[in-house]
């Protein structure tokens, strides 16, 4: 690692950093506030694209595929293309639950219902736990996976995780700034784990075809 990457990644953050804060003073609430109307024409729609991308869904499915391809096909190489993926659903969204509770953020129905817009530290109430959204961080970590093994069309994949996790500011379940730090998790974890997993084959390929899980598991056959 180069003495300027670490650099580059602080830099980076602290401009993440102060665009949340900037989205949380000054664009969430109004943003909400005027996209009611379109709420009400898309809802169905966009309700069912978020049930699709919820984080429950993407890790059954894509737990599904890694497992398939590692103990039923025995496909080592094809099932460690899966394998940050599965990591980072795993990984932001534990984490998520944590800042969830840390800030307490009101949701947007508060604002709409009740005018409260808020933090409440400590809080496990759902109707606090805005921040951030798992389900951005969900698509960031599929659509994350694709722009690393992809580079020369990162930016499409990144444009495509950030419009698409819109959908939960569009239904009225979060707010712009949450959808971002949302593809912020979900990209560092996906990245993090991809590249460092690159150089090296992580520890579940031991358990392959010849190991004594898959014996265990798929008996031979007479």
């Amino acid at each position: 690692m180069s003495l300027n990457q670490p650099i580059r990644h602080a830099v980076c953050f602290l401009i993440f950093f102060f665009l949340m804060v900037y989205c949380y003073f000054f664009v969430d609430k109004n943003l909400t506030l005027q996209i009611t109307e379109i709420r009400e024409v898309y809802y169905i729609p966009l309700r069912i694209l978020s049930i699709l991308t919820s984080p429950a869904t993407q890790l059954i499915i894509w737990m599904w595929l890694f497992l398939w391809y590692l103990l039923v096909r025995g496909e080592e190489k094809l099932a460690l293309t899966y394998y940050p993926l599965i990591a980072s659903l795993i990984a932001s969204n534990t984490l998520i639950r944590f800042i969830k509770i840390f800030f307490g953020r009101s949701r947007p129905d508060m604002l709409l219902n009740d005018h409260i817009y808020a933090l409440k530290l400590l809080s496990f109430e759902r109707v606090y736990s805005s921040l951030p959204s798992g389900h951005a961080s969900s698509l960031a970590s599929i659509f994350g996976l694709f722009a690393a093994k992809n580079p020369k069309y990162a930016f499409f994949w990144i444009f495509s995780s950030v419009a698409l996790s819109l959908c939960r500011v569009l239904i009225g379940a979060h707010f712009l700034s949450d959808v971002l730090i949302g593809n912020y998790l979900g990209f560092i974890f996906t990245w993090g784990f991809y590249f460092h997993e690159s150089q090296k084959n992580p520890a579940y390929l031991n358990y392959t075809k010849d190991g004594f899980l898959w014996k265990k598991l798929i008996p031979s056959k007479a």
